[in-house]
């Protein structure tokens, strides 16, 4: 006899998860707020990736670290997180005897839940919101959960052209784009005129989200690969694997970046098509450093776990450790967090930081508002309760109130 699918879904108790995930979704955030925090430069003439062409010298820095670092690589290191945690689920729900279509039916609500929740956050606050792209790509990953190791690297290998195709339009001037995001016809740099370009550009989304969820494709399928060994749930078993995937996959995403970063920093001046290919470049080359960053947190933590099981101890996560992944277990709650701290004060209708800004000044708010989503986080930790937004995404998915103890959705 079954359990009630809210019981089997129930997350597990803090001291019998890994902490690798937590703490790789936690660091990833901070990569997502440097990211996200260009997108409001604002007068400013834009060169590659969204870089004013005439930064100054700590912008240029900025530019240069987040270019190798962060750009096209935070996102889809957060991409692999979700489909790992995706196929977790799966796996939790087959351990307790639930049949494949409860399964399935707990992934769509719970993909539709994070669609009508980013379309919210995108028209209430932020344009470039990611939660839509999740939902639709847990819709997806629905028909990808069980198919064979062969299908998903097949799948995964051709989800690279696409993502070439539309990463490189990060190597032209302002990442392709002309003009307002949505192109209204109207001013936006008011509340009411900012809100209406985001319900316009949500509609759009709608439409078109399905297109742009194939970049995410590669990533998740990577995600997949590695729950199904749970290599980031027991990293002590997989050390060899781990320091491969390091030694590979870091190299060649810091290569693939520096292209991008010369032309987005104005040391090199290529124009046309070569600026393009340097784009596409950047972005395919993201995925190994998405991989290569999970499997290096991974093999941190198998490493310490190794060496506390042979002194007959288990390792527990403290100090920063612990606090990345108090922000990990509430990534919902502080990706959320982000835009309603970072928005206001960047945007036109705000504060007005961004306007023209450089990127070191945005990058820097960016900085303190991850500083302040993990002291939330902590707080939230220490009091045993869950984020706000994960009790809000259980109760979309299972339609009854929970007590709001700490562990994600």
């Amino acid at each position: 006899m079954t359990t009630p699918a809210a019981t089997r879904a129930a997350p597990l108790p803090t001291a019998e998860r890994s902490p690798a995930p937590d703490v790789a979704r936690g660091v990833a955030l901070l990569g997502i707020a440097l990211a996200n925090s260009v997108v409001h430069v604002v007068g400013r003439d834009l060169g590659p990736s969204l870089r004013p062409v005439d930064g100054t010298t700590a912008d240029r820095v900025v530019d240069a670290l987040v270019g190798l670092l962060v750009d096209n690589r935070s996102f889809p290191l957060f991409t692999l997180l979700v489909a790992y945690g995706t196929a977790v689920v799966v796996r939790r729900q087959a351990e307790r005897g639930a049949p494949w279509p409860e399964a399935r039916r707990l992934l769509v609500r719970r993909s539709l839940a994070l669609l009508l929740l980013g379309v919210a956050h995108l028209v209430l606050l932020f344009e470039g919101d990611i939660l839509t792209s999740y939902g639709f790509l847990g819709l997806g990953l629905v028909l990808l959960v069980r198919a064979p190791d062969r299908t998903l690297v097949v799948v995964g290998l051709l989800a690279l052209l696409p993502l070439a195709a539309l990463s490189g339009l990060d190597g032209l001037d302002g990442g392709g784009a002309a003009g307002s995001a949505s192109g209204v016809p109207w001013d936006t740099t008011s509340a009411v005129g900012a809100l209406a370009e985001r319900a316009f550009g949500a509609v759009f989304l709608v439409v078109v989200g399905p297109v742009f969820t194939l970049l995410l494709v590669s990533s998740a399928v990577v995600g997949l690969l590695l729950a199904r060994r749970r290599v980031l749930e027991r990293p002590a078993e997989h050390l060899p694997l781990l320091r491969r995937l390091v030694v590979v996959g870091l190299p060649v995403s810091l290569v693939g970046a520096v292209p991008l970063v010369l032309t987005s920093t104005g040391v090199v001046a290529l124009g046309g098509l070569p600026d393009y290919v340097v784009g596409a470049l950047h972005g395919v080359t993201g995925v190994a450093g998405a991989v290569a960053f999970a499997a290096l947190v991974a093999l941190l933590v198998g490493r310490r776990q190794q060496a506390a099981a042979r002194a007959g101890t288990t390792w527990r996560p403290g100090g920063a450790w612990w606090a990345a992944s108090a922000v990990g277990r509430r990534s919902l709650t502080c990706y959320l967090l982000q835009s309603v701290v970072m928005v206001p004060l960047l945007a036109p209708w705000g504060a007005g930081l961004g306007v023209g800004a450089g990127t070191a000044r945005v990058a820097a708010v960016g900085v303190a508002t991850y500083a302040l989503t993990v002291v939330v986080a902590v707080l939230l930790e220490r009091a045993g309760r869950r984020g706000p937004a994960e009790v809000l995404l259980r109760w979309m998915v299972y339609g009854r109130r929970e007590r709001a103890v700490a562990a994600p959705a």
